[in-house]
């Protein structure tokens, strides 16, 4: 009797035990994850952070082809990329210490005119902190060797490529990437570098390599304006979300900035009454996450400053891409 009574005991325990381990809510982290949700922002951004390493994923290559620089003659050398036509003077490219340079080189072209790609890519349309329009961004690197080479002092080069409609009034703009990894489009001061804007083609003529935008400034010094900030939960922070205000209606894309004291990131001044996505990425652990907010710019905004929350959830790199490529 005693022995079947210990193995009662025994059986019971065993179910009681087992039934409290089921209401147990067991609590394992993602691999790479902390002990809980990163809530740090930062002063500055470093190549190790999350956001850093989220940029890079997001950005995607240029095309890259190959020519042959002639050691001697005076014709030009015409290079059709996709979507665009180079005409590169003879005897234009050098190597760092100024050696004209012949023989076979490399060339990664870019043609950017959806508002996706300028989001992976994250080279929004501001310069100097004003809205641009923009009429396409183009990138051009030449290399040989595994060297990037460089225009020789005085050489200009031509590019030629279709954006219709054109937008009359545009101007030359001219990437900055010394700030990264915020990246800023400045205005060409130079008689030398030209623009011409036809009837269905731009046509540029300038001594820079990299990134080149025709693109139309546009003046909200005497409109209505308004800053635009989105607020995220807490573990959403500058050292690992990237966030950009997209338009609607134009060619624009709004780089949003992680504001330390306030825990927000926020646009550079828009115009108000415009259709625009608040887009907001950000990695955590190994997971990436997406939010969008549609909002009409200035609506309830409060000293010029419109508030917008924001709450991403987990999505998918390929479905992050394809949400891009349909702003």
């Amino acid at each position: 009797m005693t022995k079947k009574i210990i193995t009662i005991l025994i059986i019971c325990s065993a179910f009681m035990l087992n039934a409290c381990q089921k209401n147990v809510d067991v609590f394992v982290p993602d691999s790479g994850q902390t002990n809980g949700p990163d809530t740090a922002w930062v002063s500055s951004i470093t190549a190790t952070m999350p956001v850093a390493s989220l940029q890079t994923t997001l950005v995607f290559q240029p095309v890259r082809d190959s020519f042959e620089l002639p050691a001697t003659g005076s014709t030009p050398i015409t290079y059709l990329a996709p979507d665009a036509q180079l005409i590169f003077p003879p005897h234009c490219f050098v190597t760092a210490n100024g050696t004209v340079v012949t023989g076979k080189v490399y060339i990664d072209v870019q043609v950017i005119k959806r508002k996706g790609d300028m989001v992976l890519l994250n080279k929004p349309t501001i310069s100097n902190g004003n809205m641009l329009i923009s009429a396409g961004e183009l990138f051009i690197r030449v290399m040989q060797n595994g060297q990037e080479l460089q225009l020789a002092p005085n050489a200009r080069y031509t590019i030629r490529y279709v954006d219709l409609p054109i937008i009359t009034g545009t101007k030359l703009f001219f990437g900055d990437e010394s700030s990264a990894p915020r990246f800023n489009w400045l205005p060409n001061t130079s008689s030398i570098d030209t623009l011409v804007a036809g009837t269905q083609v731009y046509e540029i003529t300038c001594t820079h390599l990299h990134w080149v935008q025709p693109a139309y400034p546009v003046d909200i010094s005497s409109v209505a304006s308004s800053v635009i900030s989105a607020k995220l939960p807490t573990n959403y922070t500058n050292a690992n979300t990237t966030a950009f205000l997209v338009l609607k209606d134009y060619r624009t894309v709004l780089g949003m900035y992680g504001e330390l004291s306030a825990r927000t990131f926020n646009s550079s001044k828009v115009i108000n009454g415009k259709a625009a996505t608040v887009v907001v990425i950000s990695k955590q652990a190994n997971d990436y996450y997406l939010g969008k907010e549609n909002i009409t710019t200035g609506v309830n905004a409060t000293a010029n400053v419109q508030s917008v929350n924001v709450t991403p959830i987990k999505t998918s790199l390929a479905d992050i891409r394809a949400f891009l490529a349909n702003l």
